[in-house]
């Protein structure tokens, strides 16, 4: 298996490639999107990598706050189809994070509401606002989600690479 640093080299440099290719061959107006789509890609393949299942450079980048993935290794094998999965992996990751992170706001709540400080937030008017962004912003979210997707793609598919080039010599 490659390592962190050739995992995080080939995303960045699949990254950098990409931009000049959106400026040649894109139409103008839909440059954006490729940035976008190019932006949610390095931040898959650097900070939501398929590594993050086992204590590796990627599950240490996230410093103080590495705690979040702690449960995710513990309940995910390595190099299984819910890490590593093409479609899924990227995906899955983004949807604990978010849950994770949804988690820790709740109990942040709840420990504010018990010294007597309530904060006015209602998570479903929350989240209907979420859906109707997304509705909104159809096609912002579909690149980002293509990126994001693209980015553990490439992670898993260097993973598949390396390990028939070992079979094979």
């Amino acid at each position: 298996m490659p390592s962190g640093k050739v995992h995080d080299g080939f995303t960045v440099a699949t990254a950098l490639g990409a931009i000049p290719l959106c400026g040649w061959y894109l139409p103008p107006e839909t440059r954006p999107l490729a940035w976008l789509m190019i932006a949610s890609y390095t931040f898959s393949g650097i900070w939501l990598s398929s590594d993050l299942d086992v204590d590796s450079s990627a599950y240490r980048r996230w410093g103080p706050l590495r705690w979040l993935w702690w449960p995710y290794q513990k309940l995910v094998p390595h190099r299984s189809w819910i890490s590593h999965g093409l479609g899924v992996g990227p995906l899955l990751r983004v949807a604990y994070l978010l849950g994770m992170l949804w988690l820790l706001f709740w109990g942040v709540q709840l420990a504010l509401r018990q010294i007597g400080i309530a904060l006015e937030v209602d998570s479903r008017s929350w989240l209907l606002r979420a859906s109707d962004w997304a509705l909104t912003y159809h096609k912002e979210v579909m690149a980002l989600t293509v990126g994001l997707v693209a980015g553990g793609a490439a992670h898993s598919l260097l993973d598949m690479l390396h390990t028939r080039f070992k079979r094979w010599f």
